[in-house]
Parts: structure tokens; sequence; C-alpha cells
């Protein structure tokens, strides 16, 4: 394989240092935001959660071959894959790949492979600002007002590895929690608040809205009690752990909707960030888009009163949306401000958009393994990692609104809401069904 020597600036200002010359290709490329890439000279070493959850979700959108590959790899424990010239050509073109700095690599040698070894930024350790929500010292101000919801929380550890937060809905030992963060039915366990540390059956899983039900040998155990508040978008929520602390901070979006497949809201454009918003093309007949009279080349500025200054901000801003929402459209065209109205179309994603879309959603935050398709949810903005989904999550007067069920993407997280677990809870405890 051929030798790399360069020393420039990618184009968003960080510089890339690839003067290390090896034979082998291996060169270490570190950039500020989104996933990363990096050349490696070796092909072992554990494969961290993280890129194995972004390897697992790029599996059903790249072409047999390369889809051979990364399964190998997630076989193999490795975050390094190995690519011919054409394959990383066709990997690094397909829109469904997340990794940033590959835009920036050279091929020169077409008879030379290419080991590269993938990597997440640092977000579980990123230092949080002191102006920052999510500071601690805020945080811990709002511990009070979730002391009675944190009693009724557990962590719940698979094969020793924390994989979620659960919630207390039986005294006698039955926990809900979400169903595919457990991968295996043996070596579950549950800390309770405390600090008891006990062994969990699984006693059945709902795939519908990905819940499972735990059961460990306890009684007298605190129950949580749901609220049927009515929540106003904009008001704050937390997420309480199993200690009496703050996890995160949030506001409540969009209220309660399905976003099971085919129920999403749809615009029908393919976009473009540029330094005036988002430039749209490929308007569809009879799309949203093009009943809304929106051309290829128009620049949309804003959706909805929402600032769209790029392609993640339009997915975020639709993405709240639900079909039928009629929505105000700002853009300009040849130099000209202009207006529209459009009524967002219901529409099964698929294809390159989707795959584009699914992907720019993921950059900025490590999302669930399955992170969307429920029955019913809320949506709020907490900043989560995946295994502190699961338990509750309340308003600051401690009123619990539901249970955290997802984080979806760059700016969103679902929680089921109150009134919908409350009907789910009599049939998933039922001992006939559980049995069957």
């Amino acid at each position: 394989m051929k030798n790399f020597e360069s020393n420039r600036e990618s184009s968003k200002g960080v510089r890339l240092d690839m003067k290390r010359k090896i034979s082998g290709a291996v060169i270490a490329m570190f950039l500020a935001v989104g996933f990363n890439a990096c050349f490696t000279e070796h092909a072992h070493g554990q494969l961290p959660q993280d890129v194995r959850d972004v390897f697992e979700g790029m599996l059903d959108d790249l072409e047999s071959d390369l889809q051979a590959k990364f399964k190998t790899a997630i076989r193999n424990d490795t975050a390094t894959v190995e690519f011919t010239p054409e394959e990383f050509e066709r990997f690094r073109n397909n829109p469904v790949n997340p990794f940033e700095g590959l835009e920036d690599i050279v091929i020169h040698d077409s008879e030379s492979n290419i080991a590269l070894k993938f990597e997440l930024p640092s977000m579980r350790n990123r230092r949080i600002q002191r102006y920052e929500r999510q500071n601690p010292g805020v945080l811990a101000q709002l511990g009070q007002s979730v002391s009675k919801a944190s009693a009724c929380t557990v962590r719940v550890y698979s094969e020793n590895r924390h994989v979620a937060l659960g919630t207390v809905i039986r005294e006698d030992g039955f926990v809900l929690t979400k169903a595919s963060e457990i991968r295996n039915r043996d070596g579950i366990e549950c800390v309770l608040a405390d600090g008891r540390k006990l062994v969990a059956s699984l006693f059945r899983t709902d795939e519908a809205n990905d819940l499972a039900v735990l059961k460990i040998e306890a009684s007298g155990l605190p129950v949580i009690q749901w609220s049927d508040k009515q929540v106003v978008s904009g008001a704050f929520v937390v997420t309480p752990d199993n200690n009496g602390s703050v996890i995160s901070l949030g506001t409540y979006s969009v209220p309660p909707r399905s976003t099971a497949e085919g129920k999403q809201a749809f615009l029908g454009v393919q976009p473009e960030t540029t330094p005036l918003g988002v430039r749209v093309s490929d308007i569809r007949p009879g799309s949203a888009s093009f009943e809304a009279g929106l051309k290829n080349g128009d620049v949309i500025t804003k959706l909805g009163g929402a600032s769209i200054p790029d392609v993640a901000s339009l997915v975020k801003t639709i993405r709240d949306r639900i079909p039928g929402d009629r929505v105000e459209i700002e853009f300009f065209r040849d130099g000209a401000h202009s207006k529209t109205n459009a009524t967002l179309a219901a529409r099964d994603y698929s294809g390159e958009q989707a795959a584009r879309f699914k992907m720019m959603n993921r950059l900025g935050a490590i999302p669930s393994r399955r992170g969307d398709n429920f029955p019913s949810v809320f949506q709020h903005d907490s900043p989560l990692f995946p295994e502190q989904c699961g338990g509750p999550i309340t308003d600051l007067d401690g009123n619990v609104l539901g249970i955290n069920i997802a984080r979806q993407g760059r700016a969103s997280s679902y929680a089921i809401p109150a009134r919908h677990l409350v009907m789910l809870s009599a049939e998933l405890l039922r001992e006939n069904v559980a049995t069957r």
C-alpha cells in the first residue's frame, strides 16, 4: 500500500496531520465534529459499542460487498475495515456514510488496499462548560424535584455492562426498561436506588414499544406514579438517575404522536447546505414541495418559523412535524425573497435521500440501537446516551410524564407518554400472557 504525506487544512478549518510515513498507510486524522475515520496498521482490537451500533445502522443501505465487510468487522469485534480503492470510493460516496475526513484521502496507487479504523468523537467525556444547560451545577439544583421518581429508578446491567435505566412499576419487583438494549436473557442485573444489586429475569417484551419487563426478587419497592398532566411545548423536562441526581435537562418539543414507518412528515427535496440556507433540488412531482411551488435551486431560510441554516436543521424541523401539518416556507429564488405554504405529506422514507437524512441526523449524538418507529411518543431535546433510556422523565415539579425510550438523533429524544404506559401496564404484567 502506498505511503501518504500531507499537511493541510480541512474544509472545517481543522488541521489534518498526515506527515507520518509507514508501510500500509497508517495516518490518524482528528476532526472537531461528527464521526472520524483514521488509517491504521492493526486490524485487531475490540469494537466499541457505539461504533458497532453505527456499523449495524448502515448495513441495510450498503451494497452487498460493502455490507459483507462491515458484517465481518462486527463478527471479528474490530473497528478496522479494509477496502480496495474501488470499494473505498463507493463507500465514501454512499449517502449512508456518516464518517468525516474520507474526502481528504487521495488514492494514488490503484493496486493498494486501504485499512481504515473508524472512531467516534469522545462525546461521553466532553467537558460541559459553565454556561451550558447541562452544567452539573445547574442539574444539581434540580435533584429535589426528582427525588420520588429517582427512588423508583434502577440501573440495568447486561453481561456486566450498563445498558439502560429501568422504572419500577410494581412493588414486588417488576421493572420496565428498554428491550433492544438487552441482548441476552442471561446475565441481567438491576442496581436499585438503595444500592442493592439483584439478578433479574426477562419476564416479557413488547416489540412494538421496545419495552421489556424484568423481574427481580424484591418486595416493598417504591412504585412509579404516572401523571396525566398536560405539558406545553417549551416546558422543561428532567431525567433522573437512581442515585437522586439529574442526568439531563431538556425541553418538551412535540406532543405524543406515532413515529411508525409511513407516518413521517415528508417535504420531498434533495437538500444542500449553502451560506444562505438550504438549497433544494430534485423536486418530486406530487410531493409537498412540488405542490407548494418550490423549484430546483430555491434556497430555504425558514420553515414553520424556524431558521434553516443547514441540512440538519431542515431534517430536524421536518421530523418535529406530522403528516398534514401546514407550514410556511421562506426562501430565496434568483436573489429575491419569497414565501409559500406547504402541507407536509406522509410517506415511507426510502432510497438515497432516506439514507442521507438518517445519517445526517446521527451526527453529534450517539443514537439508540432502536431510535424510531414507535406507536406513541413525545419528543424532547434532552441529550441522553442510549444507556440513559428506560427510566422515567419528569417535569420540574416531579410529575412523571413517561419513560425515555430512545435517543433518536442529534437534537431529539423520545419518551413513551404516561397515559400510554398506563394502558400498557396491565397487559405487560399478565402472567398468562407472559407464560404463553
